[in-house]
């Protein structure tokens, strides 16, 4: 399939040292090597860089891991495609981007959705899919979902409401398939562990004022203690803080069980560097 990564922190940080883990999974050691992408928030717009390339033979990532780029809201994707007849395109590249309410809205999903592309019981509406992955299909239909219910009155949706909006549609989508995801709009950023994901929280004391760190991966990137999520939750983190948890959206009719796991990579402490 593939691996999910974002961070979420209460200042902009880089993640240089978490982009520099994935790398090797996108084609080295991990057969993950279909293309990759990373999205950097900017308040309410995003840098995108993506390419339908192994990550491990990126240069341009590789350019990306040494900028530090810092950002409040990270979401980062390296991809296997499943089925591989929708290849290495950059319109099937993670994450996907559309505007709504003024912002860009950003996702990246591990997964599939085995049918949704011939009977997903509804077309998308205003948003409309520019490759061919049941991932963008799904995008789009959930964007559709936040926007009928209009655009608040003024600033972001909160992200209480756009767990709200989506809930119905998620727990649907899920049950065709596997569905972990990440969804952004530079305010918050929600997560769906339908089957997989990890959790770590960081916090630097010696920084000036106190830097909390989020980040989520689909497997841990160091030996730290990362907590697996509860499989069929949906999450909201705001600025290194978990504001919202809504669980169970969907069971996974095959729970997940977490297992040790020997991490591939070298150890960080929580002074380091996401």
């Amino acid at each position: 399939m593939c691996e999910l990564f974002a961070m979420s922190a209460s200042e902009a940080t880089d993640v240089n040292h978490s982009l520099a883990l994935l790398q090797p999974r996108g084609g080295a050691v991990g057969p993950h090597a279909d293309g990759w992408g990373v999205a950097f928030y900017e308040g309410r717009a995003a840098r995108i860089f993506k390419e339908p390339v192994p990550a491990a033979e990126s240069r341009c990532l590789g350019f990306i891991t040494d900028y530090d780029f810092k950002s409040e809201t990270v979401i980062a994707h390296i991809r296997k495609a499943n089925p591989e007849r929708f290849g290495r395109t950059t319109a099937n590249t993670h994450p996907f981007e559309r505007e709504w309410n003024g912002r860009s809205w950003v996702f990246a999903h591990n997964g599939k959705l085995p049918g949704l592309m011939a009977s997903h019981g509804q077309a998308p509406r205003r948003f409309q899919p520019l490759g061919d992955t049941d991932s963008e299909l799904a995008f789009c239909l959930m964007l559709d979902a936040i926007a009928a219910a209009g655009a608040p009155a003024a600033g972001p949706l909160a992200a209480t409401e756009t767990i709200a909006r989506i809930s119905p549609l998620v727990a649907r989508l899920a049950g065709l398939g596997e569905f972990n995801f990440f969804l952004s709009d530079g305010a918050s950023l929600i997560v769906h562990a339908h089957t997989r994901l990890h959790q770590l929280s960081r916090a630097c004391t010696s920084c000036i004022g106190q830097l909390r760190v989020i980040l989520l991966a689909t497997l841990p990137l160091t030996d730290e203690p990362w907590v697996p999520l509860q499989p069929g939750s949906l999450h909201a983190f705001v600025r290194g803080h978990e504001i919202a948890l809504q669980t169970p959206v969907f069971a996974p009719a095959a729970p997940h069980t977490a297992r040790p796991i020997t991490p591939a990579f070298a150890s960080s402490t929580p002074g380091d560097r996401p």
